[in-house]
């Protein structure tokens, strides 16, 4: 595959035992190389993940009570397709009809490609959802836009039953997309955050299944693994203490839409010295397959593990040779460390070898995407508004 390719294909987006649980098998994917654009829409990837965060300061959330009962409702185990260790994403069913879907914590809509998405369908080879194969299906007929990392889609909003295997959501509002300007290896994408960041207006996916009594906690995981058939696991309604090392450590939800924490430090182990975030401020993404941060701080960053910039990819290039030597990057949270090891963060293809970590101009903030969720399995507590994070098994 050309390296123009691959790389931005790496750019591109992104069990409780005795009870209820629905296990799905996680398979390693490789890609449709045909759903792969050229690599002059790495620039654009940068532009529409400025679009989709944008820079202007985020609100602060004020809690939210949810009435969901503990006890009542399932703890699903939803599998994840593993793609090059960059995308993640599962089968859903819209009707009584299968999507893949990413599942995106940096967003808030549902949606599907519709027949009149031919781009969708002849371009990109997607699956389209069928309007007269399903009796549940309600269009309200208003038009909605979204822009993700990975570009954007327009179309209307619509709502239909929604299926996380046995897990069934009634009436969910989704975005029926008629109009796409890229292509994925899924079909569509599944929003977990926060309403407030909707742009059909919809209630999200997971405020759904707490409101409807669907699943046994206010809480869902990610346990992301690497280059393995088993490609790891989204858990809804609860987490898997299996699936990490020791006790979690909770960090509130800091800001309104997304996942936003407050970051203490990033340092590069071994170099003496820890970088303190610009605004101490990162948001958890999993619709984001590297680690995204200001100019400088990633300079630093980057000039540390000897990675060189690459003018023709606007990246930070490593020799294969060294991964091995490279030093583990350290992140302060909530007081703990987490780490991210140099054979997760240099992402490598043949003898081509790149840092994961990537500066996006006038951002202002950090955005930790499947490269830190790859070495860290994250709660995301939806009542409580906070995020619980430990070393991954």
């Amino acid at each position: 595959m050309n390296i123009r390719v691959i790389i931005l294909l790496f750019c591109l987006i992104v069990f409780v035992g005795g009870k209820k649980v629905h296990r799905f098998r996680l398979e390693r994917r490789s890609h449709r190389h045909h759903k792969i654009p050229h690599a002059h829409l790495h620039l654009q990837f940068r532009n529409a993940l400025r679009r989709k965060y944008g820079f202007t300061p985020l609100r602060t959330v004020n809690a939210v009570n949810v009435t969901s009962e503990a006890g009542k409702g399932a703890v699903i185990t939803e599998p994840l397709i593993n793609s090059y260790d960059t995308n993640f994403f599962g089968v859903v069913s819209v009707g009584d009809q299968s999507f893949t879907m990413q599942f995106d914590t940096g967003s808030s809509d549902f949606w599907v490609p519709s027949s009149h998405c031919r781009f969708c369908i002849k371009t990109c080879g997607n699956k389209f959802f069928r309007v007269s194969n399903s009796k549940s299906f309600r269009s309200s007929g208003t038009p909605f836009s979204i822009t993700y990392g990975s570009g954007s889609v327009k179309g209307i909003v619509a709502s239909d039953n929604v299926g996380f295997g046995d897990l069934k959501i009634q009436n969910q509002g989704i975005g029926l997309v008629n109009i796409s300007d890229s292509c994925s290896v899924f079909d569509g994408i599944a929003g977990f955050a926060f309403q407030q960041l909707s742009m059909t207006k919809s209630v999200p996916p997971f405020q759904q299944m707490i409101d409807q009594q669907l699943v046994e906690q206010p809480i869902f995981s990610f346990h992301l693994k690497s280059g393995s058939s088993d490609g790891g696991s989204m858990i809804l309604g609860g987490s898997n203490s299996s699936l990490y090392y020791g006790p979690l450590t909770y960090t509130n939800v800091t800001e309104a839409k997304y996942w936003t924490f407050k970051l203490d430090f990033i340092a590069v182990h071994g170099k003496g010295s820890r970088s303190s975030p610009s605004g101490n401020k990162a948001i958890m993404d999993t619709g984001t397959s590297l680690i995204v941060g200001p100019v400088l701080e990633v300079l630093y960053i980057n000039k540390d593990i000897g990675a060189k910039h690459n003018k023709t990819y606007n990246l930070y290039t490593v020799s294969c040779e060294s991964i091995p030597q490279l030093p583990i990057i350290v992140f302060g949270i909530a007081g703990k460390e987490f780490f991210v090891k140099p054979h997760t963060y240099v992402i490598r293809y043949d003898n081509f070898c790149f840092s994961a970590f990537m500066d996006m101009i006038g951002l202002q903030y950090w955005i930790l995407g499947d490269a830190f969720m790859r070495e860290n399995y994250v709660e995301f507590d939806w009542a409580r508004r906070r995020m619980g994070i430990a070393p991954a098994v």
